[in-house]
């Protein structure tokens, strides 16, 4: 028999790529039935009062109402899975109704823990005694193995570039300053540069990029401004190296997925949250990327093995089933 599991989903492709990730985890273990729903905030007044209010809460279904737009799907789930502070109260409120177990992903923004069975990060949450730490975040079953040895050949370095955000601003000197760095390590190793910026690099830093770079570096680009294409894991199994910008953990998490070796950098103003600039030091730590500024990459050195990967899919199985064996009466 499938067990039922509803993902919440607010649209962020990175939130969801987390759940996905959970339920892919448990997947490995049990055949599911997965229903995944999307939500949107309908007054954000109501979603900090519902925060203040949760543990009284009684009347799921009209806080629901008030506060969103959803729309689950018949029947009653054995599991919720969510990630993203918009689905926090959704989930909480849905297990609440069901009598479901419920598993968030990232940090609980100020919401009673104990509306939770059990919530992933990757840096310990003071205070939250149903917080599971994993070594990496959740991801879908397909990026959560290593890949296979990239082609023989000329090595190639795979490059994902962000852009402002998550407390980062890239300025013009930075972005000259990645062309340099990046064309002086590709001469240093004797590679070729499969790059490819994203929606939020933008054109202007598009055209620094492209014309400090030399053509002869680049085995393959895409710039997203002018002609996006999804290349990313196509980019990761030919290359033997990464270079990805600090800016988008779910751009790191992928690269260290892949097995390579990984040099996460950043731009002179970098001013990553007391979490993420955690998540991104315990990862250096446990020898899983080296970190450089962008000034600095020029001179600095690969990593010269691949790291070591946990089973994070394992680690999540094992903290699930138990969940599932023993439903909420």
């Amino acid at each position: 028999m499938k067990r039922k599991v509803w993902i919440l989903s607010d649209g962020a492709p990175g939130h969801l790529s987390q759940s996905r990730g959970v339920v892919d985890a448990l997947a490995t273990r049990l055949a599911l039935e997965v229903d995944t729903i999307p939500l949107k905030v309908r007054s954000a007044l109501w979603k900090r009062l519902g925060r203040l209010c949760l543990p009284r809460i009684r009347n799921t279904r009209a806080w629901l109402a008030r506060i969103y737009e959803i729309a689950p799907p018949p029947g009653r789930p054995e599991l919720i899975v969510s990630s993203g502070a918009n689905t926090l109260l959704a989930n909480a409120l849905l297990a609440r109704e069901h009598r479901a177990a419920n598993v968030y992903s990232g940090t609980l923004k100020g919401y009673d823990p104990t509306a939770f069975d059990c919530v992933f990060t990757v840096v310990r949450l003071a205070g939250v005694a149903c917080n599971q730490v994993l070594p990496l975040p959740p991801v879908p079953g397909e990026l959560a193995r290593p890949l296979p040895a990239p082609p023989a050949g000329t090595p190639r370095i795979a490059v994902l570039i962000g852009g402002d955000g998550a407390g980062y601003v890239f300025r013009d000197a930075d972005w000259r300053a990645l062309a340099d760095g990046l064309a002086a390590l590709a001469r240093r190793e004797g590679a070729q540069l499969l790059l490819t910026t994203s929606r939020r690099t933008g054109a202007a830093a598009e055209a620094i990029l492209r014309a400090a770079l030399p053509p002869a570096l680049l085995a393959d680009a895409v710039w997203w401004d002018q002609a996006p294409r999804k290349v990313v894991r196509d980019f990761l199994a030919a290359a033997s190296a990464v270079v990805v910008t600090e800016d988008s953990l779910t751009m790191v998490a992928e690269s260290l997925y892949s097995g390579r070796p990984v040099i996460s950098v950043a731009p002179a103003t970098a001013a990553p949250n007391a979490n993420d600039g955690a998540a991104l030091e315990a990862y250096a730590e446990r020898g899983l990327l080296a970190r450089s500024p962008i000034a600095g990459l020029a001179s600095a050195a690969l990593p010269t093995a691949n790291p070591s990967l946990p089973d994070v899919q394992a680690e999540i199985a094992a903290v699930l089933l138990p969940l599932l064996e023993h439903p909420k009466p």
